[in-house]
């Protein structure tokens, strides 16, 4: 095969969507406006999903906060007898 028929051949393949990955989003892309509340509903979940990995971890950061202001005291060790 020669260079120029390799190029036509792999501009075809960009332009038919050979890509599994490159075809679903074009299929999509192809569907939304028939589907607008499908994927209205699926924008919602991702924020919903995104809203709550947030919440984990500002609570973390809180945690890991009161962590820190509590170290701040100083702390005087205890001596322990041991038998």
């Amino acid at each position: 095969m020669n260079e120029e028929s390799r190029a036509g051949r792999n501009e075809g393949e960009h332009q038919g969507y050979c890509c599994p990955l490159c075809a679903m989003m074009k299929g999509l892309s192809e569907i939304r406006s028939r589907h607008g509340d499908f994927f209205k509903h699926l924008t919602n979940a991702r924020i919903e999903v995104l809203q709550a990995f947030k919440s984990l971890i500002d609570q973390r950061i809180t945690s890991l906060e009161q962590q820190r202001n509590s170290m701040g005291e100083t702390r005087k060790a205890t001596k322990i007898t041991v038998e």
